[in-house]
């Protein structure tokens, strides 16, 4: 039975809702995959704040049109599901990687969007060579923190110079510093 002219645009509507609120969006072809296997890896993608569906391929070209996205029409060969990325790419990529490695060739990251810009396969599996959100935060702020305590022991430093050659010439006369 074919899908009616409202129920695709209410596909397209909620389909450009998750591109909306996606980082990135990825498009994967799945062949001969069981359902637990495929289960498994949606739940994976789940705790990695992603989402995997099973969409019209032309439908969610439209609703990327209707997004103002780049559409990956390159990477829509054969059956294809979309993982639609939250914050950390780096961890649902990695979840992608893992799976396509467990179940061989019946899973394939073929490219999809990134921002404004389209990935090609390669670059797709790149974000999987990420490092997570949780270590980018800690290079942030290590960067920040670098900076700051440099400052902080220059800033010191003429006070505990000063300490040093006293302390020094105290210890050279032989006496101990009087009490104030």
């Amino acid at each position: 039975m074919p899908i009616t002219r409202s129920r695709k645009a209410e596909l397209i509507a909620s389909y450009k809702e998750l591109i909306d609120n996606s980082y990135a969006v990825l498009v994967c072809e799945y062949r001969g995959i069981n359902v637990g296997a495929m289960e498994k890896m949606r739940h994976a993608l789940r705790q990695n704040d992603a989402q995997f569906i099973v969409a019209k391929k032309t439908l969610m070209m439209l609703a990327l049109q209707e997004a103002g996205k780049p559409v990956p029409e390159e990477a829509m060969i054969g059956p294809v599901g979309f993982v639609f990325m939250g914050e950390d790419l780096a961890a649902a990529a990695k979840v992608l990687r893992d799976f396509a490695k467990e179940v061989g060739d019946g899973f394939t990251v073929h490219g999809g969007v990134l921002g404004d810009s389209l990935l090609d396969a390669a670059g797709a599996l790149a974000l999987a060579d990420l490092p997570s959100r949780d270590v980018q935060l800690a290079q942030l702020v290590g960067a920040i923190v670098g900076p700051m305590t440099a400052l902080a022991s220059l800033v010191s430093a003429p006070h505990r110079d000063l300490i040093g050659l006293l302390q020094a010439r105290i210890d050279k006369e032989g006496g101990e510093a009087e009490a104030a």
